[in-house]
């Protein structure tokens, strides 16, 4: 494993964004939303991401069987844990995921481009399927 000193503890999510290939942000948890990162000692890692005070979709826009809490739950939380490794001389950050709510990150792996600038932490990842690229900010609490 990777020098783990700089990052390991307790983040607390200012910011979630995509970046569109036209250059403007998309806000897929909203403006406020809420999370935690933990990157523990041993190698261990925590994220819990939300998107507070969401509205549950119209119970007969459902599929039969899933009930408005469990789509909002569906639509509006991401979590996943397992381990990380860092690798300083590139600035990176490797999250290594054993199990999550969405069931098909787990055995994923998943490279973030880090910058640590005083007490926050900017997570960014390579484009997704739509070119889109994801960045976390995040403001260290422990």
């Amino acid at each position: 494993m990777g020098n783990t000193h700089t990052l390991t503890g307790c983040w607390a999510l200012v910011s979630y964004t995509l970046t569109t290939v036209e250059q403007s942000l998309l806000y897929p948890m909203g403006h406020n939303p809420q999370g935690l990162l933990l990157y523990g000692q041993g190698g261990e890692l925590s994220v819990h991401l939300m998107q507070p005070g969401a509205a549950p979709p119209a119970p007969d826009t459902l599929p039969a069987g899933v009930t408005p809490d469990l789509a909002l739950s569906y639509g509006c939380y991401s979590s996943y844990f397992g381990r990380y490794e860092v690798n300083e001389a590139r600035s990176e950050v490797t999250h290594f995921v054993q199990g999550a709510s969405v069931l098909s990150w787990a055995g994923a792996v998943f490279p973030r481009t880090y910058h640590l600038d005083n007490h926050q932490l900017t997570l960014t990842a390579a484009a997704n399927a739509q070119g889109y690229v994801p960045t976390l900010l995040w403001q260290r609490t422990g």
